[in-house]
């Protein structure tokens, strides 16, 4: 499997059968140990806390277990016999019930804290290594299920550091300690609700297997409708120019009859069970009732014994359907846990990698030395490929469509990671530079409009508060517009989106231009970067900003001849390779019979 492309697991062929033993499959839990370590250094800051949760847990848990049998003396002593002071009893009691209240809310407060904590240093790191993927990466998953791992996984996980996975051991905890303690009131009681109880365990345990594998399937199919819903919103205006749009919405309709399908199997799943659940219930009350009646007239337990019987009986049956719902959200957790490991290997030590850049900025040629390269394993795009950047000039890089001009840009920039060769600028091989130093240095600007939710002012800078106004106009003159932004509302202070932005969309291809150069970069990648702009403008715009070009190697990926002109080496490639290159002076016209 390809180490970039995440895989879905379908459960297409799963037979929910309700009594069966098929929950002690061991491969659905393979791994799980391994997955609750990855989780260990978001943890461990925590770990003093959590041990206080386990003591505040286990105090409660302790005190609810003992509740029944208290009672039951209070009722046979105090009330019956009379041999002992009810106001004592009574204040030990109160005493038990304040004590269990204050440790619950203690344990389940904290616990909260703890993984709110974790989850929003969780969804940090994810979101942050996804910012450094490659785009190869991008590539091969589709957003709908990124953002599914971003947010609905990380949702996930949260619920497991909460009161829940407490909930799910005290509950557990209590049937066991409920049946152990029913066993000394009366052995006949406990085999009764002992037999009752094993089949309506087996029931539960494959609600919870039928859950997850049916939630893992509507999480899947989730991602599939987002992505879905994604691709339609950014290609309305294709699907309103071509006549497919009737088949598009049929493959929707057919993904949310899927997830509607998964939905009532869920439904009448946990119907079946919670049906199920009231039966037995209501069975074991009767055979007990019935049971302790007859002892009770028998003499074989007394009243305070049977009162204390029927709570072990309601602490015994009540808790099956929350842990069948919590069991349910808790393996939930460790699968979303699986999926977040396949972005995130480890934690990320973000103060490092957020460090500014402050060396010696890069110096010397950039060269492109035994670069091997391709999209597909079966087809190279480069092999063995050889090229020099001339420090301090403007390269252009000609050549048809697919001749691989934008990836040689991207594998400068290292948005591909590269396996094969190196790219070196100077004695630096580029691959080494860390995220800010690359930042720092290297400017690129495409075709493609990018522009963040937040002021015109930090869209410009980048948020580098050592860039003042004055040199953001002076740029902005440089490109021509200045006077476009000094009438808009807010001038730089305007909150702007990509597409609120009252500009066309030549106008914002000078404000990236204007962007990149801001950044007073040694290294400019030029991919198309004119490509919005008509003839006339960017004419305007190479006379205005060529002397900025001036001791900075520039990387032009040209798409018209005219752009050629700013060029002092030109580059032509065909097919990975490079068919030619020839010197020129810059201002000098190129023909089409130059290429």
């Amino acid at each position: 499997m390809d180490s970039l492309e995440l895989k879905e697991a379908e459960d297409t062929r799963y037979k929910f059968r309700p009594f069966s033993i098929q929950f002690t499959k061991a491969h659905e839990w393979d791994g799980a140990m391994t997955d609750i370590r990855w989780l260990w250094p978001w943890v461990k800051p925590h770990a003093k806390k959590l041990f206080q949760v386990i003591v505040l847990f286990a105090f409660a848990t302790i005190i609810y277990l003992l509740i029944p049998r208290l009672v039951a003396k209070i009722v046979d002593d105090v009330l019956v016999r009379k041999s002992g002071p009810f106001s004592l009893w009574g204040t030990i009691l109160a005493l038990c019930m304040v004590m269990k209240i204050i440790c619950d809310l203690s344990y389940k407060w904290i616990m909260t804290k703890i993984g709110q904590n974790i989850s929003t240093h969780l969804r940090f790191d994810i979101f942050y290594q996804l910012g450094r993927s490659p785009l190869s990466f991008f590539d091969k998953n589709a957003s709908g299920r990124l953002i599914s791992r971003c947010v609905n996984d990380v949702t996930n996980l949260s619920s497991f550091f909460t009161a829940n996975f407490f909930t799910v051991v005290s509950d557990i905890v209590l049937i066991i300690g409920s049946s152990i303690l029913l066993f000394t009131l009366s052995v006949k009681s406990g085999f009764v609700v002992l037999a009752m109880l094993i089949p309506l365990s087996i029931f539960m345990m494959n609600v919870s297997q039928a859950q997850m594998r049916w939630g893992r399937s509507l999480r899947n199919t989730l991602s599939r409708l987002s992505s879905h819903t994604s691709d339609t919103m950014n290609n309305l205006a294709v699907m309103h120019a071509q006549p497919f749009t009737e088949k598009w919405s049929n493959r929707h309709r057919n993904i949310q009859e899927l997830y509607s399908q998964l939905s009532i199997k869920n439904i009448l799943t946990w119907g079946a069970f919670s049906s199920t659940h009231v039966l037995i219930m209501g069975l074991t009350y009767a055979m007990v009732i019935s049971l302790g009646v007859y002892q009770l007239k028998q003499g074989e337990i007394t009243i305070g014994n049977l009162i204390a019987i029927f709570t072990y009986v309601s602490l015994i049956f009540g808790p099956f359907l929350e842990i069948s719902e919590k069991l349910n959200v808790m393996v939930t957790a460790l699968g979303s846990v699986k999926r977040l490991r396949s972005l995130l290997s480890q934690k990320i030590e973000r103060d490092k990698m957020d460090a500014p850049d402050t060396g010696v900025p890069p110096q010397g040629s950039i060269s492109f030395r035994n670069i091997s390269f391709s999209y597909r394993s079966d087809v190279k795009l480069f092999d063995h490929f050889n090229l020099d950047l001339p420090e301090g000039e403007v390269t252009a890089l000609v050549g048809r469509t697919g001749s691989g001009k934008t990836t040689l840009a991207h594998l400068m920039l290292g948005l591909y990671p590269l396996k094969d060769g190196s790219i070196c600028w100077g004695d630096e091989e580029l691959s080494h530079f860390t995220p800010a130093r690359r930042a720092r240095w290297i400017s690129h600007v495409s075709q493609d409009l990018f522009i963040f939710t937040d002021t015109l002012r930090e869209n410009l800078r980048l948020w580098r508060e050592d860039i003042t106004d004055a040199q953001i106009y002076e740029r902005l003159e440089r490109v021509g517009l200045a006077d476009k932004i000094n009438n808009l509302p807010g001038k730089l202070d305007l909150i702007v989106k990509t597409e609120t932005l009252p500009l066309s969309q030549g106008e914002k291809q000078l404000l990236l231009l204007c962007r990149a150069l801001l950044q007073d970069p040694r290294l400019l990648v030029f991919d198309e970067a004119t490509a919005n702009l008509d003839q006339l403008t960017e004419e305007d715009w190479m006379k205005q900003v060529a002397e900025l070009f001036q001791g900075r190697t520039t990387l032009f990926i040209a798409h018209r001849i005219e752009t050629l002109r700013l060029a002092s080496f030109v580059v032509v490639l065909e097919n990975g390779k490079i068919k030619k290159t020839f010197r020129k002076k810059k201002g000098e016209s190129v023909s089409e019979a130059d290429l």
